[in-house]
């Protein structure tokens, strides 16, 4: 997710850190990299078949519009639309721990310039070096459906074969592209390794989740009422216009329910009410957000329609955070 700066930054926690069984959240974290490592991996086989075919024409991508062209762009969109989805399964727990988050900034939410730019160059086959370029997914996605220019080939293709032109109807630079899907694929492996040695603490999950939850309306809500999903061909978005940010925040409030499962049973020890209060609230804002995805495949909504949701959305994420906090100052967790 793309967080403001202060949202960036685990809450600082103090207190009793461990907690009797976190597992689980581990458990979570390992099934849905295994499935963003899955669709990374695939996606870096499609660049490279691409790429060797853009090699072999000399890099005359007028000789790319090609079926097999057609065939490996297309298995290089799939595979991104498997792995994006699967981090965002994941992201709540990545953002807010402070052993993974710089995962989060080169996967998903850095930018190419301030305090929140990624920390990597990204080199490009032949040398050329893009400084910065921002966070991996959307400089994957910025090439696979052309919108952002530099990394486009300049030469239009119909890729997905309907014989119309369509939103990314174009070549994407097969360098980038390479360069791009490998750095993905390496990042990913290398957060799998890092989770796999991770051991869970009250801290860290309740950081998580102090953290994470606000950012329902200012990150989630903000980023998708510019995009295409809210304002069609008026969005001048070039990052979360393939996949909405609704079904993004859905994987995000998936993750905070499997957060809070660990620490479920200490804070219904301590206060059962309390606790009720806190699944209750998870679960209607999961209820609230499952129904804008279903009525979004249905129908647009309007700005003030989205508007008027995101400060509902907020209004629900506000209240949790509060019981979550109260939960951890119950545990002796104080958040600061």
């Amino acid at each position: 997710m793309r967080l403001p700066a202060l949202l960036l930054l685990p809450a600082l926690l103090l207190g009793s850190a461990h907690a009797a069984d976190l597992s689980g959240v581990k458990t979570y974290l390992d099934r849905h990299l295994t499935t963003q490592i899955s669709g990374a991996a695939a996606l870096k086989q499609a660049a490279d078949t691409y790429y060797a075919a853009a090699q072999k024409v000399g890099f005359n991508y007028s000789a790319l519009r090609t079926p097999a062209t057609r065939t490996a762009l297309q298995a290089a969109r799939a595979a991104w639309q498997k792995a994006s989805p699967a981090y965002e399964n994941i992201e709540g727990i990545v953002a807010g721990v402070p052993a993974l988050a710089d995962f989060d900034l080169n996967l998903d939410a850095g930018t190419s310039s301030g305090e929140d730019a990624v920390t990597f160059d990204l080199t490009l086959p032949g040398g050329t070096v893009l400084k910065r370029p921002g966070n991996l997914f959307g400089v994957t996605e910025g090439t696979l459906w052309g919108t952002v220019s530099a990394y486009r080939a300049g030469v239009a293709f119909d890729v997905n074969g309907n014989g119309k032109t369509d939103f990314g109807d174009q070549l994407p630079d097969a360098r980038v592209l390479k360069a791009a899907a490998d750095a993905l694929h390496t990042q990913s492996l290398a957060l799998q390794n890092t989770a796999r040695a991770w051991t869970p603490t009250r801290a860290d999950v309740f950081g998580a989740l102090v953290g994470n939850v606000p950012t329902v309306g200012p990150v989630f809500f903000e980023d998708w009422k510019s995009s295409p999903f809210v304002l069609g061909t008026r969005s001048d978005r070039r990052d979360f216009v393939v996949i909405s940010r609704l079904r993004d925040l859905q994987g995000n409030v998936a993750s905070w329910q499997a957060m809070y499962a660990g620490l479920k049973g200490d804070v219904r020890a301590r206060d059962a009410a309390l606790d009720a209060q806190i699944s209750a609230g998870l679960g209607e804002l999961a209820a609230f957000v499952d129904r804008l995805v279903a009525r979004e495949a249905q129908r647009r909504y309007t700005p003030e329609q989205a508007e008027s949701l995101q400060r509902e959305a907020q209004n629900r994420a506000t209240v949790l955070t509060g019981r979550l906090t109260q939960a951890a100052a119950r545990l002796g967790v104080n958040v600061q």
